[in-house]
């Protein structure tokens, strides 16, 4: 799996590829769940990973790429969970022969991290003062990823949200003696979490 190559193009019609390459992917696990093939789909998988970790490594610049990098990233672990454990059960009950298990250890080691936190919204708030719409416009974000993967969005409001993000950069200024701070927007296993963090100096 490791010697997938994959050549970037642009972005959009990268993901484009990534969306149409895990619709593939489901279909072919489907297909190796009624025994219609041999083999769980490695190479498709491996084809998923690859556009994944290039994205990784170079994260896309604009905040709507971004975001639905991060998004489809999450439906593609979120998947990769559920037929593992789906194989695992099936595999139990002896309904499919356990084959290839050294290429399925390798193939789960190689893919993307599961559990891995992924940023989904960052934001400098120089000096620790955040500029303009900054907190709107992560409460914006903030919603939309909770609606994204299926949370309660209901009570969530403006207000209780820009006074939260009021203290972590009160807290942050004290902490960063009057430095610029990053105001991230972060998902993992499902969670999406604010945070305020000091700007490393290089």
């Amino acid at each position: 799996m490791s010697d997938t190559r994959f050549t970037p193009t642009n972005i959009r019609a990268d993901l484009d590829t990534l969306t149409k390459l895990m619709k593939r992917l489901s279909v072919e696990y489907e297909m190796f769940f009624s025994q219609q093939v041999r083999w769980p789909p490695w190479q498709r998988q491996a084809e998923c990973d690859a556009i994944i970790r290039h994205y990784q490594k170079n994260p896309p610049r604009q905040t709507a790429d971004r975001f639905r990098f991060n998004t489809l990233v999450h439906r593609y672990r979120t998947t990769l969970e559920r037929f593992s454990r789906r194989r695992r059960q099936l595999e139990e009950k002896g309904m499919i022969e356990r084959r290839g298990q050294r290429r399925s250890a390798l193939a789960e080691r190689e893919s993307v991290d599961v559990h891995r936190p992924q940023t989904l919204v960052s934001q400098t708030a120089r000096a620790g003062r955040a500029q303009g719409d900054q907190v709107r416009d992560l409460y914006r974000a903030y919603r939309d990823a909770r609606r994204a993967r299926g949370q309660e969005i209901r009570k969530l409001t403006y207000a209780p949200f820009a006074e939260k993000i009021e203290r972590l950069l009160s807290k942050a200024r004290a902490q960063a003696g009057g430095r610029d701070v990053e105001l991230q927007l972060t998902e993992a296993d499902g969670r999406v979490t604010v945070a305020v963090r000091p700007v490393r100096r290089k």
